[in-house]
This record gives C-alpha cells, sequence and structure tokens, in this order.
C-alpha cells in the first residue's frame, strides 16, 4: 500500500510516497536483519541526528559564540538515490571490522533480498522501482545512515576546519 506525507518544509508542497511494508513479505525479515546489523556496525552520529529528540536536546547543551557556522545540508530524495551497489559494498566493508564471512555472506545475502523485495500496489496496479531504497521498511532508515555517515566520513570529517 502506497501512503503520502506532505512535505511541509518545502516551498513547493510536494509528497514523499512511503510504502507501508508491514504485510510485505520480507517485513519480518528486514525488521530482524536491522537488528542484526545494528550489533555489528556502530552508528557514531558525529554529524547527523538520530532523531528529532535527540537533536533538540543536543542543540540546547551547544556553546556558541560568534565564529561558529551552522550547516544543514537537505539531501532531495535520500532513499531513492542510494547507490544500492555501494551502500552494499559499505556495509560489507563495514561488517568486515566486526564479523567473520560466513556471517557477512548471510546478512549481505538477506539485505539483497529485502531490496529486491522492494514492491508496492497503487490503484490497483503492482509496481516494483528498480534497485531502491524504499521508505517504509524497518531497514531503509539504518541504510540511509550508514550512506550518510560514510560520506560524512569522506566529505565533511575530512574537511578543513572539522
Amino acid at each position: 500500500m502506497l501512503k503520502a506525507q506532505l512535505k511541509l518544509s518545502k516551498t513547493a508542497i510536494t509528497i514523499r510516497p512511503i510504502i507501508n511494508n508491514r504485510t510485505a513479505p520480507s517485513y519480518s525479515l528486514a525488521k530482524y536483519l536491522a537488528k542484526i546489523i545494528n550489533q555489528y556496525i556502530i552508528m557514531n552520529n558525529h554529524c547527523n541526528a538520530l532523531n528529532f529528540s535527540t537533536l533538540a536536546n543536543d542543540l540546547t547543551k551547544l556553546k556558541i559564540n560568534e565564529n561558529h557556522r551552522m550547516l544543514t545540508f537537505d539531501i532531495k530524495d535520500l532513499y531513492v538515490h542510494i547507490p544500492i551497489d555501494e551502500i552494499i559494498n559499505i556495509i560489507k566493508t563495514k561488517l568486515l571490522q566486526n564479523s567473520n564471512l560466513q556471517t557477512i555472506h548471510i546478512i549481505l545475502s538477506l539485505l539483497n533480498v529485502i531490496i529486491s523485495q522492494n514492491y508496492f500496489t497503487f490503484q490497483q496496479k503492482n509496481y516494483q522501482p528498480e534497485q531502491v531504497v524504499s521508505m517504509g521498511s524497518p531497514i531503509s532508515s539504518l541504510i540511509a545512515g550508514i550512506c550518510l555517515q560514510h560520506y560524512e566520513g569522506l566529505h565533511i570529517q575530512t574537511s578543513p576546519g572539522y
């Protein structure tokens, strides 16, 4: 089932399509696999907020002076633009730090199954987007977080003045 949320933070109000994956065959597997991956990959969240509550709490603790600047990024259509092959390689590399090859093979195989089970019904028609992370899957935010932290490490944390 396809649901749409309004993007109220945008000037031109658009929609954010969210697929209700609770009835999808891979829902329980995605939920379980997200828990497993979280055990092996440590999410540092140096440059991104875990959620709105954490962000609000962290902002109240900041000691800001006139030399500080706050920078925010809005990534257009993040979930559909995550490079699947690249993120699977990034996850594999991160898993190599804390797990054995058999565990990694199983995790990556299951991840590929979940990503390939990305389909939805809209107006009595079935759709299967090619190689995208669907919003609404229990593993989507984890994959997006891993992707963002990877690019943070490459581009933000290595920049002068970080």
